[in-house]
């Protein structure tokens, strides 16, 4: 009994150590520079996270499914571009059509979800390994974003497109006489991940998805699809790049050809920092979402403390080696608590089936 009570609390441990890392990560910054806590700076971190967040959700979805989706970064960068060119005149470096925001916004969901359903199909239907093809994605779409740019970065961008990603909710008023202004984009972040949670949690999608990741044949066997499963994560996680293109570019009132490139290793690094496995069938939104909260909150710190951008850019390489080695460690430590379940509650048959 009592090795059961310390294997539950080793496992409960494990399973949100995230939230440990970023209460400590918060301390020691907030010992660092008494500037970290300003109410600026913090609400600051959520819209600067926000677009990162969506890109994350979508790829906590696929590597649920044990599968990965490495052109999210590019998908969100064309998605950004696509829109910006649309809108913007030829003057600003667009292709001076001037389309209605709402319509733009309606097309970028249309094409992050058509790459999607393209990268779930090629993954499905003709059965190519999923890093492969989304690696290829990612080369693809990047090179078609340089392509329509020509090299421009079309800017200012309507103030209706600009909404949810640049403008405040509301503004609350400080002792200083200053506002401090909720950010939108933050506001938009804690929903999405809010709505994930509830689809993985307590709709039967997102147990099939659990399903899928940890044992495809067991899944297969009780009725799942998971053809259909794995087509549809693709499809919002393209989805959620789009939505992470609308955020950036609204926040940075442009896009440039660069728009998302690197944010692969930061959003792998965050999902599986925050308890989603690289192996599938495990993690979950709150984790996910803790482990967004620990990016920002290292990027933030680091650079309040003056810490050079090529020792920023090694503690980002740490953080993702880290979290590769934690989801090792769970792993290791599942397996093992699994066996030593088997083994107090069925002694003598596992004995006789070794014997």
């Amino acid at each position: 009994m009592e090795k059961n009570r310390i294997s539950n609390f080793f496992l409960f441990l494990i399973d949100n150590l995230i939230w440990v890392l970023v209460f400590f990560a918060l301390f020691i910054f907030s010992i660092l520079s008494p500037k970290f806590f300003a109410p600026f700076n913090l609400i600051g971190l959520f819209s600067r996270m926000a677009a990162i967040g969506l890109l994350v959700i979508g790829q906590s979805f696929t590597m649920i499914t044990a599968n990965f989706d490495l052109s999210s970064e590019s998908t969100m960068g064309l998605t950004a571009m696509v829109a910006a060119l649309m809108m913007v005149t030829a003057e600003n470096g667009g292709w001076g059509l001037q389309a209605s925001p709402f319509l733009t916004i309606l097309v970028m969901l249309l094409l992050g979800a058509g790459i999607g359903f393209f990268n779930g199909m090629l993954i499905t239907r003709f059965k190519m390994n999923n890093l492969i093809v989304t690696i290829a994605m990612m080369m693809i779409l990047r090179g078609v974003t340089y392509g329509l740019a020509h090299g421009n970065s079309p800017s200012f961008l309507p103030a209706a497109f600009d909404w949810l990603g640049g403008s405040s909710l509301f503004k609350i008023a400080l002792a200083n006489s200053k506002k401090l202004a909720i950010p939108i984009s933050g506001v938009f972040m804690i929903l999405a991940f809010i709505v994930a949670h509830i689809i993985t949690r307590y709709r039967r999608f997102g147990r099939n998805m659990y399903a899928v990741g940890a044992n495809r044949s067991s899944a297969e066997a009780v009725g799942i699809d998971p053809a259909k499963i794995i087509m549809a994560v693709y499809i919002i996680s393209g989805i959620c790049a789009a939505l992470a293109g609308l955020l950036d570019a609204g926040r940075m009132d442009s896009a440039t050809p660069r728009t998302g490139i690197g944010l692969i290793f930061v959003v792998q690094a965050a999902a599986v920092v925050g308890g989603v496995s690289l192996f599938g069938g495990r993690g979950t939104m709150i984790g996910a979402f803790g482990g967004v909260l620990l990016w920002g909150i290292l990027d933030t710190g680091l650079n309040i403390i003056q810490v050079s951008p090529f020792w920023i850019e090694v503690s980002r390489g740490a953080l993702l080696l880290f979290a590769v080695l934690l989801d090792a460690l769970r792993v290791r430590y599942m397996s093992r608590a699994a066996i030593q379940k088997a083994l107090t509650d069925n002694p003598i048959g596992l004995q006789d089936t070794a014997g």
